[in-house]
């Protein structure tokens, strides 16, 4: 970790924003944020005391993910999208002793959530996950009241709800949504009694016939849009800011070049300041000579290729710009030229992977 790297989070933001996501829904629909990948590179350290004071669950990628909250003292739901068939038994048993929700999508995985249950001396509650069309992980939709036979045929293991995931839902045509929708509904009249859910971060505002009995926003929570043509559908306030310092200060002449490859050449006799964050940091090289940071409240380009630990900016245009000065290399404010969307813009990817990549080189820290 770098302390000189600082990513704020602001818990107010969240608050906003999961307040925004729960006006989207029906009262009684449960709200169950997806906190994989360290919340999204937001940090689940610092978010954790504020989420758990206003969600129903958590839906985590990993076992590992799983048993943390646990630690964090988390007694609720929680949803592990991946059994932990491929975990040691050590793993799979203490997924089971608590009480962690996992995802069956095989009668291998059920296999092996019986044994784990049969180990522990305990029932195991599942959830079972239907492919409708995204093609990734899940059972295809044909081959489920199948695999729900099965289940309800284990004494050990509890069938406790059904889902699935939708692949477009952030996308303007809605028609490859309403066919994995057809898909999801035609098992469902054999499901009664189950916890039925679909929606992700666009699905919740976009589609509200998705929600059924629990929805699972993403991006959303953290305060970025799902996609461009969602930006105006739900005010949402991003919630992490992330700087730095200027580490150093100088004068270089007109017609001087920049960092590796010396893709940057300079039209005038500049000040150039030096910040310590690269790629390395999550920062994507693709940024160089492309993005900006805020400097005083100024912009000031980026220039030459970003390497691994630092960066080159230009600030011949800010007045007093000096080492120490704090650089705001990501801003919270969503019309910002340097906020996530645009990064993601600019870096010809989505906010999830702008997010993802900025957390692990940095403290974090929860303001209001």
């Amino acid at each position: 970790m770098k302390n000189y790297l600082t990513a704020s989070i602001s818990a107010s933001a969240v608050r906003h924003n999961i307040a925004q996501l729960r006006g989207r829904v029906a009262p009684g629909v449960r709200l169950c944020p997806v906190v994989k990948d360290d919340c999204y590179g937001h940090g689940m350290e610092v978010l954790y005391p504020v989420l758990s004071g206003l969600v129903d669950g958590f839906a985590v990628a990993s076992p590992v993910e799983a048993l943390a909250l646990r630690q964090k003292g988390w007694h609720g739901f929680i949803l592990c999208f991946l059994s932990a068939y491929f975990d040691d038994f050590m793993v799979q048993d203490e997924l089971v002793w608590q009480e962690i929700t996992q995802t069956v999508m095989s009668k291998s995985a059920l296999a092996s959530i019986q044994a784990a249950a049969k180990r522990v001396g305990k029932r195991a509650r599942v959830h079972l996950k239907v492919d409708t069309g995204m093609g990734r992980m899940g059972i295809p939709a044909r081959q489920a009241p199948d695999l729900i036979q099965a289940i309800h045929a284990c004494a050990e293991v509890e069938l406790t709800g059904i889902y699935t995931h939708f692949a477009t839902a952030d996308e303007a045509d809605r028609s490859a949504v309403a066919a994995q929708l057809e898909q999801f509904a035609s098992i469902l009249p054999g499901t009664a009694g189950l916890v039925r859910h679909a929606a992700n971060s666009a699905a919740l505002i976009d589609f509200p016939e998705t929600h059924f009995d629990m929805v699972r926003p993403g991006i959303a929570v953290y305060g970025c849009h799902p996609s461009a043509h969602l930006r105006n559908s739900l005010e949402l306030k991003p919630c992490m800011s992330v700087k730095a310092q200027l580490i150093a200060v100088k004068h270089v002449p007109r017609g001087s070049r920049a960092g590796y490859g010396l893709t940057h050449e300079y039209a005038r006799d500049s000040r150039v300041g030096i910040v310590p964050i690269g790629y390395g940091d999550g920062y994507f090289r693709c940024l160089s000579n492309r993005a900006v940071v805020r400097i005083r409240g100024l912009d000031a380009p980026v220039c030459g290729r970003v390497s691994m630990d630092q960066m080159t900016v230009d600030v011949t245009d800010i007045p007093g710009a000096q080492v120490g000065d704090e650089v705001e290399v990501i801003s919270a404010d969503p019309a910002a030229p340097n906020c996530v969307e645009n990064l993601a813009r600019l870096a010809d990817t989505i906010p999830y992977e702008i997010t993802c990549h900025l957390g692990h080189n940095m403290r974090h820290v929860l303001i209001g």
